[in-house]
This record gives structure tokens, sequence and C-alpha cells, in this order.
């Protein structure tokens, strides 16, 4: 068995209150540069020393009837060191792969270090973060799933060792919305705009030239309404009011059902979806959208055609 597939000081564990996998596949599996499901270290929760330590970084892990998932994440500290990467940084990639490759509930407790014997919980981290959007509560990821998890979060690294930077902050974005470190609605939905900004930056009408150019990329997917519609009403109506301060709230997130979540749900889908595409793009066209500027750049995006390739093939919208 290869180094990186056991478990060692230094490697980092990242845990889940709810991380959906079937289970029809045995862990470990590799999700990820550095980056391995499999089964939550109950050795080392049981072991540590104070007690305390183990609730810190899984709330609630002592208490008699707790429920915990049953897999975890785990960082090869050697790997990280080798991809000059930060475990956490390789972690939430990796998290964010999944949530790119199906919107499914996962709820992230706490992170810690492996440490040595007499020390094996060490710079514990709590994070007691929720993904905002998952609209199938029975679906669970495969182990055929977590293959293309482990493509998706190698490209991501592949784009970001590429310098390509728009569509790594578009990425980043989204990360953040849908791992759940946001707990605004307002906030969220900004960030999705700022994400397809990123990817299809548009210019003039920027709602009707978003609109279209999402549409067009998108073209293929069934959408509930007028994808090129919905998108430029949102944005007139939805984004424009926020970010210029009209119809705030101060009401936090909630998971109820009404018009803001139904476009919330609509919008992080379209955004996952433009990402995949964009991640699904061959090397030179990427960096053709990188590295051009004015009329250049608006022939090339408004030239791009439908969003297809390896990781968008197989695709839905997961919303209403």
């Amino acid at each position: 068995m290869s180094p990186s597939f056991s478990r060692q000081p230094g490697d980092s564990f990242l845990l889940f209150h709810s991380l959906p996998f079937d289970f029809s596949q045995d862990p470990p599996f590799a999700v990820g540069p550095g980056v391995f499901l499999e089964n939550t270290p109950h050795d080392v929760l049981q072991g540590a020393d104070p007690s305390a330590l183990a609730d810190y970084v899984l709330p609630g892990y002592n208490l008699p009837g707790h429920g915990t998932s049953n897999c975890c994440l785990r960082c090869s500290g050697s790997e990280a060191r080798r991809l000059g990467r930060e475990a956490t940084d390789l972690l939430f990639i990796a998290l964010t792969a999944f949530r790119l490759h199906a919107p499914l509930g996962i709820e992230v407790a706490g992170q810690f270090e492996l440490g040595h014997q007499d020390d094996q919980i060490a710079q514990p981290t709590l994070y007691e973060i929720c993904s905002p959007w998952q609209p199938d509560a029975n679906a669970h990821y495969s182990g055929t799933d977590l293959g293309v998890v482990a493509d998706i979060a190698a490209r991501w690294m592949h784009i970001g060792q590429a310098g390509l930077t728009r569509l790594i902050s578009a990425g980043i974005l989204f990360a953040q919305v849908s791992c759940g470190h946001s707990k605004s609605l307002q906030m969220a939905y900004l960030a999705l705009f700022a994400a397809l900004d990123a990817l299809f930056v548009p210019q003039g009408n920027k709602a009707r030239t978003l609109a279209r150019r999402v549409g067009d990329f998108l073209s293929r997917f069934p959408f509930p309404d007028s994808l090129n519609d919905w998108v430029e009403r949102e944005y007139e109506q939805g984004r424009n009011n926020l970010a210029h301060g009209v119809q705030q709230d101060v009401v936090p997130w909630t998971r109820t059902r009404n018009p803001r979540v139904e476009a919330f749900g609509r919008l992080h889908e379209i955004t996952r979806l433009s990402l995949l595409g964009f991640f699904s793009l061959d090397d030179q066209k990427l960096e053709a959208l990188s590295s051009q500027s004015g009329t250049r750049l608006r022939s090339e995006l408004d030239n791009l055609g439908q969003a297809i390739g390896r990781y968008i093939d197989g695709q839905r919208f997961w919303c209403s």
C-alpha cells in the first residue's frame, strides 16, 4: 500500500456531521491531490486527552447516543508538502469538488492534525458549516462519483498552477458559498453573481450580456423557465438591488422555501454548471480566455458554444 494511503503523524483530518456516501465500496478512496475519503478515526477521537478535544473538533462526540458520520477526509501531510499547499487548502478543494459534481448535503464539523502518540489531536479547528443548497436529501455519493470528484479536484489544481486567475476566483467564490462559509443569504447570492461575472466578463448592458452568454453556454440543459430571461431579471432586480442597498433584510439564512431561497438554488446551479463547463474547456481555450481583453475577449466569450466535456457531460440542474 502506498504510504499516502496509510495514516501518518502530520496528516490532517476533516470531520463531518454528515457526508452522504453509500458505502457500496470500502474506503479509502483518493478524492483529490493528497486527499482521501476514509473511515472516521474513532480510535483517535476516543483516545483524545483531554476528551473535550474530541468534542471540539466533532461537537457532541462524547454525548450518549450521538450520531457520527462514518467517513472523513484525510490529507496526507507529506503530499501537502510535496505539492507546496496547506492541508486545509487541499481538503477544501476536494470538498468543493464534491459539491461541484453534485450538490448533496454536507455538514462539516472540524479539523485536526494527527500528532505523535502523546499528542494525537493537534491544531484543532472548529468550522461547524453546512452546505446551503441540497435539494435531494436522500441522494448519496457512490464509489463511481468519487472518481469524478478526484478528477475535478485535480483539474482545479492544474488550473491554479496555470495562473488562470478569473476562473480560480470564480471557483473560490463558489466554494465559499457552496461549502457554507457564508451565513448570509444576501452575501452568498451576491458572491454567486460575482463568480458568474468573473467567468463571463459582461460589459455594457451587463444583465443582458451575462444572460445571453450564460444562456448560450448552458442551452443543452432544460431549465424551469427561459434561462436567458431569468438571469437577466435576477441580475437587474435581485443582484442590483442588493448591491445598491435596496430591499435589504436583517433576517439570517433560513431553510424555509420562499421565492428568494428558490432563486438562490437556481443561481447556485447555474454557477455550478458554468464552472464545470469552463473546467471542461481545453487548456488552449482557457489560456485565450485568460490572456485576452477588449474586442478579442468579447468575441471569445460570445462564441463559446454549448458547454460540453468530461466534467459537464451527464450533469443536470438540481433545482425546481
